[in-house]
């Protein structure tokens, strides 16, 4: 990989009213191809309330001009790979940079997220509060509906070995409670401490996207770290259609969402796959393959997301890596009967989907 940098940064200001320097935090942005958000969201930062923070934009390689124009901007450090890696190993680059510059802090910050003036420093201080926390997330509310909040946390079940999330901020005040070693937060907005990367490391570059925040959230709390919500701190963002509702979601979704499952299964201590989550986890993706009859790219998705995700194979989704011939006329064909089995039914019994 080759990183040029592009360096406008500023020094780190500090709190003349503390005995000490505030803890120096790095700003990580990642840029593919989308220039606009970018730059709004460094428009949104640039009203931070928090004085102890540096930017560092990092570009996937991308083609359509944006990372000349962020460079033209200023004001922000700028790195280029010289390959698309997508989120975890973009985000990668900015992450060793920054440790790298001596950060207290890293916030991983989605292009497309809008950031109040307040959040920044309402993380940090909830941080601060205790050294055991190792990230730190906001809440977030929908970009076009500002009131209206969309997700407050997640919690990995460990015997359905899935997520499951919440928007009512009272359940997410409970699973904070009673779930303490369960808790996963969204790489959305993400404030990761210095010294959790020191003991665990970066995201997992095999997953490229998706699911590496919760890969991330369960090696933090597996290291003795919490992972924390900050029910004041509210990020605006617009969420993309969840692969459960599979009108209009981009195939990549569709196998991302998959594959990145299995990784994280294969990951995880104890035995591999369970085998009443795996045989769970079998059936909801033969539900979606009924639902999507006649989309033949979306079903190619997820069966190619199940095969990699069995054989052990990261990176980027690539469609012209068709999945064998008996996949697709098995499960892909007849994932009606398939289902029938996994049910106890005759295979030959009409499902209405």
């Amino acid at each position: 990989m080759t990183v040029g940098t592009t360096s406008t940064a500023r020094a780190a200001p500090t709190d003349s009213t503390r005995s000490g320097p505030l803890p120096l935090v790095y700003v990580v942005i990642l840029n593919w191809r989308d220039g606009a958000a970018t730059l709004a969201c460094l428009d949104a930062l640039a009203a931070t309330d928090y004085p102890s923070f540096r930017v560092v934009v990092v570009d996937n390689a991308s083609t359509d001009g944006s990372a000349e124009r962020i460079a033209a901007r200023g004001a922000v450090e700028l790195l280029r790979n010289a390959a698309n890696l997508g989120f975890t190993g973009g985000v990668n680059t900015g992450i060793r940079h920054a440790m790298a510059q001596g950060a207290d802090y890293i916030w991983l910050l989605n292009s497309d997220a809008v950031a109040p003036p307040d959040v920044l420093s309402r993380l940090v201080a909830a941080a601060e509060s205790d050294s055991r926390i190792g990230l730190v997330s906001p809440v977030f509310h929908n970009a076009g509906e500002p009131e209206k909040v969309e997700f407050c946390l997640g919690r990995f079940d460990p015997a359905a070995r899935y997520a499951t999330q919440t928007d009512r901020p009272e359940e997410a005040l409970r699973w904070q409670r009673d779930h303490e070693d369960q808790v996963v937060l969204l790489g959305t907005a993400l404030l990761i401490r210095r010294t959790l990367v020191e003991a665990i490391g970066t995201l997992d570059i095999r997953l490229f996207a998706y699911v590496e925040d919760v890969e991330y959230c369960l090696r933090s709390t597996r290291a003795g770290f919490r992972n924390v919500a900050v029910a004041d701190a509210v990020v605006l963002h617009s969420f993309k259609r969840p692969v459960s509702d599979p009108a209009g979601c981009p195939p990549y979704l569709h196998y991302f969402m998959t594959r990145n499952y299995l990784l994280l299964w294969r990951s995880l201590p104890g035995s591999f796959l369970l085998r009443k989550a795996s045989l769970w986890f079998l059936r909801q993706r033969l539900v979606q393959i009924e639902r999507m009859a006649g989309d033949e790219r979306a079903v190619e998705a997820v069966l190619a997301g199940l095969w990699h995700g069995v054989r052990g194979i990261g990176g980027a989704y690539d469609p012209s890596r068709r999945v064998p011939w008996l996949l697709r006329v098995t499960l892909g064909r007849h994932p009606g009967a398939w289902i029938n089995l996994l049910d106890g039914a005759p295979p030959w019994r009409r499902r209405v989907p």
